[in-house]
């Protein structure tokens, strides 16, 4: 994961293929296969932004029927550790004292 950073210095990860993630919000529709809360790792990044996440192993028992969920919007995530909890991200103050650790960044070095 890299980050970037708005102009009021929030930090706004970057998630790329391997993060680990957690579900903000359930998926919609009729027959929603992934919930709130669930965590994994993301498998693919389509071009449309949206992520493949593989479930099982990680918030599901592993051998359940569905161990990927597709085409969940990255709005409805945030990054997490390897346990599911989810990751307080340093913010632009923070980065430039240097107090910020293990993260890689577009603005490395601003």
């Amino acid at each position: 994961m890299k980050l970037d950073f708005r102009a009021d210095g929030r930090p706004i990860p970057i998630l790329e293929v391997g993060d680990l993630v957690r579900l903000t919000r359930g998926e919609a529709g009729p027959a929603p296969t992934a919930q709130a809360g669930e965590w994994g790792k993301i498998r693919r990044i389509t071009e449309r932004g949206a992520l493949d996440i593989v479930l099982a192993g990680y918030s599901r028992p592993r051998g359940v029927a569905l161990s990927m969920v597709s085409d969940i919007p990255v709005t409805n995530v945030v990054p997490c550790d390897h346990r599911g909890v989810a990751l307080e991200l340093p913010k632009w103050s923070n980065w430039r004292k240097g107090k910020a650790k293990g993260f890689g960044s577009r603005n490395k070095g601003a």
